[in-house]
């Protein structure tokens, strides 16, 4: 439906177009009015085939999300975030308070030096 309206304000100013250049005065409103028309033709007869063009872009993505639906549900640990590994800590940061292993001699929260190991 918007190509079938381009194409008619195409027309109509191209029309228009014509008729100012045919004046002195008009002369470069005319220039104006013919490429505003020869555009909207242009983009008119292009816009036609817009709509199949969607739907077959929206058919290409709905099967593609069919197919990745189908993976996720055949692999469902596959794509599962994993856990983070637990720490075992043995020294705390006075700074922060991030637990560090026993053998770290940096916080890896906020990177100041620990104490030495009791």
């Amino acid at each position: 439906m918007a190509g079938v309206v381009r194409l008619v304000l195409g027309v109509l100013f191209l029309l228009g177009g014509i008729v100012f250049l045919l004046t002195i005065i008009g002369f470069l409103f005319g220039v104006l009015l013919l490429i505003v028309g020869i555009v909207l033709i242009a983009s008119g007869l292009s816009a036609r085939e817009d709509t199949a063009r969607i739907e077959q872009q929206q058919r290409q993505t709905n099967y593609l999300l069919q197919q990745q639906i189908a993976m996720n549900a055949a692999h469902p640990t596959a794509y599962a975030p994993a856990a983070p590994i637990p720490t075992s800590a043995e020294r705390y940061c006075p700074s922060c308070g991030q637990g560090n292993s026993r053998s770290a001699a940096f916080c890896q929260r906020c990177g100041k030096p620990l104490p030495p190991p009791p």
